[in-house]
């Protein structure tokens, strides 16, 4: 593995580690701000390995999590990084126009990151865990396998992990519904 190759899977594990401490998080402010932060570590990862969708992607992440940290419910935050979200596939399908695999992998990752972006708009607890558990971590999982992110795919599972513990400390109602 070459110098750059571990410095991209090493920026992953940190985002992994952040990812799996910001499910343990009861209050939602805090959650946000930690997958912004987990975002940042993981657009890194994905540029320095050259997969522009997850690199965009997370730069996107980065900013949902300054913004919904914020813990007011305006509708225009919601459709800010859902456009924000949709320009970032729209760049990420002109970087990967001849190649099948990487328009299905960067389509399935941007649906479930603008579904989940709604459920953190409506801020409840449970909801973003189940989505994440059933939606968001299996789409990640498959763009990491085939993009060859360790920290990513190790991240994914951990997160999936990470919400079952969490039911288990905070019980399925534990948590802020706001």
């Amino acid at each position: 593995m070459k110098l750059h190759e571990i410095i991209a899977q090493g920026f992953g594990i940190l985002g992994l580690v952040i990812t799996f401490l910001s499910f343990q998080e009861k209050n939602n402010k805090k959650f946000f701000i930690k997958q912004g932060l987990a975002g940042l570590m993981f657009a890194l990862n994905f540029l320095i390995i050259g997969a522009v969708a997850g690199m965009l992607y997370n730069v996107v992440n980065l900013i949902r999590g300054a913004i919904f940290s914020k813990n007011d419910k305006k509708l225009w935050r919601v459709i800010l990084v859902v456009a924000l979200y949709t320009a970032s596939y729209i760049i990420a399908l002109m970087s990967v126009l001849d190649d099948p695999l990487q328009i299905f992998l960067s389509t399935i990752t941007w649906a479930t990151l603008s579904g989940m972006t709604v459920f953190m708009f409506k801020g409840n607890g449970k909801h973003i865990r189940y989505f994440q558990f059933f939606f968001s971590s299996p789409s990640w999982i498959i763009y990491n396998i085939f993009n060859f992110t360790l920290g990513g795919l190790i991240c994914e599972i951990c997160s999936m992990l990470s919400v079952i513990i969490s039911f288990i400390r905070f019980g399925k109602d534990g948590f802020e519904k706001n």
